[in-house]
């Protein structure tokens, strides 16, 4: 018998991930437990992972997520070129922007 893939939690669910805006650090430990779920759930598709990312936030958070260009938008315009694809991996980066010590690089080593 092959395993069924299992289902996001839903919001507020102790099992669903969880990140404290005043640590700002922990912010990508957030995106990393995201991204473990979204394997596990099959989730490959990049809006679908844009939406859940900001559901398990609060209201306030969603918003300010929801409203960067970079979630709205699957696709940009690049001049008379073809457009270039926004991915999950983009939008992450303009949200881990909007907070100061959220970065990679602010870490210890």
């Amino acid at each position: 018998m092959e395993p069924t893939a299992q289902c996001m939690p839903p919001r507020n669910h102790f099992s669903a991930p969880k990140w404290d805006e005043a640590k700002p650090r922990e912010l990508t430990q957030y995106f990393k437990e995201l991204e473990y779920l979204f394997r596990d759930c099959g989730i490959t598709d990049h809006t679908q992972m844009k939406e859940y990312a900001a559901r398990y936030v609060t209201y306030n958070t969603a918003e300010t997520w929801t409203s960067l260009p970079e979630f709205a938008a699957t696709t940009i315009p690049i001049g008379d070129q073809v457009a270039a694809a926004i991915s999950y991996k983009n939008w992450k980066e303009a949200v881990i922007c909007l907070y100061p010590g959220a970065e990679e690089s602010t870490r210890y080593t």
